[in-house]
């Protein structure tokens, strides 16, 4: 009698874990690849005053609050697992050098890392976060 108790006193966990499906996911990454891909190519054709609206506005505000609006959404709906926040990590990353143009390649390169390690920590708070938040609404 005692075995059933402790069967039926297990803990359910506080993040719920999924695994990861890109057909569950495909919306999030077009999204993102639109979003990091096809928004920055009109404006780089927009000349050099689009460059600078998109140095200025996409990589350090419109970009990390799109990730974390999408991570956070995935979570909810999706829950938590660790392929997510590095695929939008990933394709994120691809974007930077080849939009964004900077005075030195040093500036670049250094640039790209940061804002990955940006970018997948957003990410991965986000879907830690919805999540969680799916979880409390399941209660």
């Amino acid at each position: 009698m005692s075995k059933n108790r402790r069967k039926s006193l297990k803990k359910e966990p506080v993040i719920p874990k999924t695994d990861f499906s890109f057909y569950e996911s495909k919306i999030y990454i077009i999204a993102t690849i639109i979003m990091f891909h096809i928004v920055p190519l009109v404006f780089v054709m927009m000349g050099e005053n689009g460059q600078l609206l998109l140095l200025q506005f996409f990589l350090m505000m419109l970009n990390p609050m799109f990730i974390a609006l999408s991570g956070l959404i995935y979570g909810i709906k999706q829950g938590f697992n660790f392929k997510f926040p590095l695929f939008m990590a990933i394709i994120s990353m691809v974007s930077i050098p080849m939009y964004y143009q900077f005075d030195a390649a040093a500036n670049m390169m250094m640039t790209t890392i940061i804002m990955c390690i940006v970018y997948a920590i957003f990410s991965f708070a986000a879907t830690v976060i919805g999540a969680f938040v799916k979880r409390l609404l399941r209660l």
